[in-house]
C-alpha cells in the first residue's frame, strides 16, 4: 500500500507534491500541482505521465531524473527546474525527488516535492535563506553574475558560501547558475524563432561557440539540432523578444 502523502502539503501553498509508479503515471498529486497545470482534479491526473502534462523537452528530462532515482535508490536534492505555467509563463522550481518503496523496501516508484523559487513563501531552510541569492539569479541570469556579490548578500565569506551552496544544492553555484541558462536557452530554442546568436546572449552566455560547447556538453545535441527536434511537437510559441529587452 502507497501513502498517499498529498494531504501533508495542503497548507502549504508553494509546495507541489507528486508520486508516481515505476511506469511514470502518476499515482498521487496535492492541490499545488493541480493549479499548476491547470486541472480541477486529482482524477483528471491520475494515471497520466509526464509526457501527458508537460511539453516533451521538458517531460524527457523529469522522466530521465525518475528512471535514475528508481534505478540508484538514491534521493535528488533541491535540483532547479524549469517549469511552465497555464499561462505559459516560465518559472523556476528547486525539486527533490525520493524512491518511494513498499513494506518490504522494494522501489515501487518515486515520489518528490517542488518549490517554487521566485515566489516561495514557506519558511523552509535552507530555501529561507537563499531566496534572495536565488531572487537575484533569476532577475539576471543573463548577465554577468560574480560569487563574491551572492556571498555578501548572506554575509558570509565566499569560501562559506560555496561550501553551503554545495552541500544544501549538491553542486557549486556557477554549475548552477549554468544550468539555469541552459533551461532558460532549451525554451527559447523551441518556443521562438530567435537565432542561435541571440540567445547565446539573451541567456547569459554572449558567446555563440562557448553556448554550443556548453549546450552540447549537458544536453547531448547542438542547439540547432535540439530546435530541430523538439520545434514542431510543442505548444504555441511565447512571443518573441523585443530587440531592447533584457538591455
Amino acid at each position: 500500500m502507497i501513502p498517499h502523502k498529498a494531504d501533508l502539503f495542503l497548507h502549504f501553498p508553494d509546495l507541489v507534491y507528486f508520486a508516481k509508479d515505476k511506469q511514470g503515471r502518476f499515482i498521487a498529486v496535492n492541490p499545488a500541482f493541480l493549479e499548476l497545470i491547470g486541472a480541477k482534479s486529482e482524477a483528471e491526473i491520475l494515471g497520466k505521465t509526464d509526457f501527458d502534462i508537460w511539453p516533451r523537452f521538458l517531460a524527457e528530462n523529469y522522466v530521465r531524473d525518475d528512471k535514475a532515482i528508481m534505478t540508484s535508490g538514491q534521493i535528488l536534492a533541491n535540483k532547479i527546474e524549469l517549469v511552465i505555467q497555464t499561462d505559459r509563463s516560465t518559472d523556476w522550481f528547486a525539486t527533490t525527488k525520493a524512491p518511494l518503496r513498499n513494506e518490504n523496501g522494494d522501489v515501487v516508484g518515486m515520489e518528490g516535492i517542488s518549490r517554487y523559487l521566485k515566489q516561495s513563501r514557506t519558511p523552509l531552510k535552507p530555501a529561507l535563506e537563499m531566496s534572495a541569492v536565488f531572487t537575484f539569479i533569476m532577475e539576471n541570469y543573463h548577465r554577468k553574475i560574480e560569487i563574491p556579490d551572492l556571498a555578501a548578500m548572506l554575509s558570509i565569506s565566499v569560501k562559506q558560501f560555496e561550501r553551503k551552496f554545495k552541500r544544501d544544492y549538491g553542486t557549486g553555484p556557477m554549475k548552477y547558475i549554468n544550468r539555469i541558462r541552459l533551461d532558460a536557452a532549451c525554451q527559447l530554442l523551441v518556443k521562438t524563432s530567435l537565432a542561435i546568436s541571440r540567445i547565446a546572449m539573451e541567456t547569459g552566455f554572449y558567446d555563440s561557440s562557448h553556448f554550443s560547447n556548453q549546450f552540447i556538453k549537458a544536453i547531448g545535441s547542438t542547439p540547432k539540432n535540439y530546435r530541430e527536434k523538439y520545434r514542431h511537437t510543442e505548444a504555441p510559441q511565447l512571443p518573441e523578444l523585443r530587440p531592447d529587452s533584457r538591455r
